[in-house]
């Protein structure tokens, strides 16, 4: 009898021993996917519990905390704190959160604290995961500029808009021009048609990963720039989180453009019966007029070759129309209808009004003067004659 009793005091002892020391059941493997984690995603991070007592742990509850660079995304399948239940002795089961890692983790690894707590305790158990983040270098990229048209001789400022696309930091961006200037390999020195104008760099304190920031840069463009698309080299220098400074070019599409501005004017008039007609046209434009064609019309006039194609017409360029004309007398006026297609490739026309006086044929008299004076010299040169035969 007296063992019976020893023995049910000692397994109320051990009970006892039990409840005391075996309040929380242990994590023994946390895990989580993808591996390392990135920056500016979600993982989603398991834990496993294990109670290694032999009495059941009642409702168990687990808890992540947010903590740089974490963020804790509660679902209703994945809630936070996670009601886990009762594990019963020596028991395991496995719990699921979903994780937001900021866009501006570094390369390194972090950790992530979990807590425990179980019913009837007021007492908790905090453990510290490690999480690894692989954040790739930072990649700056010149994604868009505020004008790709710029005309000759023009002073404007850019806006150019800077993305990071890489998954980290970037410190001490710096946009600059390229050299305003190219040597060939004869050591030719070639002048660049657009340069900076003013301070040729511009600097931003840092870009975090999936940011976009404005530089301006003003850019001056020559006078004798040709009429095209360039090609304009942008460097931009970065440092990382390690302080290591990268260089990259992007390149920015420009365009330097001018409109024609054709005009007409009456160069001369040959009278030849009828009555020869020379136009003369010039473009005093910056842009080149292509396909090019003049219509001539007049009221109460006939014109040969009403119609003519002159093709291209440059800035500063000059080409001619002629034409025979039978008109009326009086003042009349040649219309000059031009068609053509600008720089931008869209078709314009411009229609000049030329007067043009008709003097009236008039049959002429003799020149009594002339006739006079012709009498006199021969009168002159009679009496002359007669004079010396006398003195004979």
């Amino acid at each position: 009898m007296k063992i019976i009793q020893t023995g049910i005091i000692l397994i109320f002892i051990l009970m006892l021993i039990g409840t005391v020391f075996a309040a929380f059941p242990e994590i023994t493997q946390t895990n989580y996917t993808p591996s390392p984690a990135l920056p500016g995603t979600t993982i989603t991070v398991l834990v496993q519990l294990e109670n290694k007592d032999l009495i059941a742990q009642k409702e168990v509850t687990l808890k992540i905390e947010n903590q740089y660079p974490f963020t804790v995304k509660p679902t209703d399948q994945r809630p936070n704190p996670a009601l886990v239940g009762d594990i019963d002795a020596y028991g395991k089961t496995l719990t699921e959160f979903t994780i937001y890692v900021d866009p501006t983790a570094e390369s390194a690894t972090y950790t992530l604290p979990i807590t425990i707590s179980t019913a009837g305790d007021t007492t908790s158990k905090k453990t510290n995961a490690s999480i690894i983040v692989s954040g790739k270098e930072p990649i700056i990229k010149v994604v868009t500029a505020s004008s790709d048209k710029l005309l000759p001789g023009e002073e404007k400022e850019i806006n150019f808009t800077l993305q990071n696309v890489g998954t980290s930091p970037a410190y001490d961006v710096i946009l600059e021009m390229q050299e305003d200037r190219t040597v060939t390999a004869t050591g030719t020195v070639v002048e660049r048609d657009i340069t900076p104008l003013g301070a040729a760099a511009f600097y931003i304190n840092s870009i975090n990963p999936g940011e976009q920031k404005e530089a301006t840069l003003k850019v001056s463009v020559t006078n004798t720039a040709t009429i095209k698309n360039y090609t304009l080299p942008i460097k931009v220098s970065y440092r990382n989180s390690a302080g290591t400074r990268t260089t990259d070019t992007s390149y920015v599409g420009l365009k330097v453009f001018g409109t024609a501005d054709l005009d007409a004017t009456l160069k001369d008039i040959i009278r030849n019966g009828k009555i020869d007609v020379t136009i003369e046209l010039f473009n005093r434009g910056l842009g080149k007029a292509e396909f090019t064609l003049v219509e001539l019309e007049g009221s109460g006039l006939s014109i040969e070759k009403p119609k003519q194609f002159i093709g291209s017409l440059g800035p500063n360029d000059v080409d001619t129309v002629k034409t025979t004309v039978v008109p009326t007398t009086g003042e009349q006026k040649i219309t000059v209808k031009i068609t053509y297609q600008d720089s931008d490739s869209s078709t314009k026309t411009k229609t000049i009004e030329i007067p043009l006086k008709v003097q009236p044929t008039t049959t002429e008299g003799p020149n009594m003067l002339l006739i006079l004076v012709v009498i006199v010299v021969l009168g002159i040169v009679v009496w002359n004659f007669f004079i010396r035969k006398k003195k004979k």
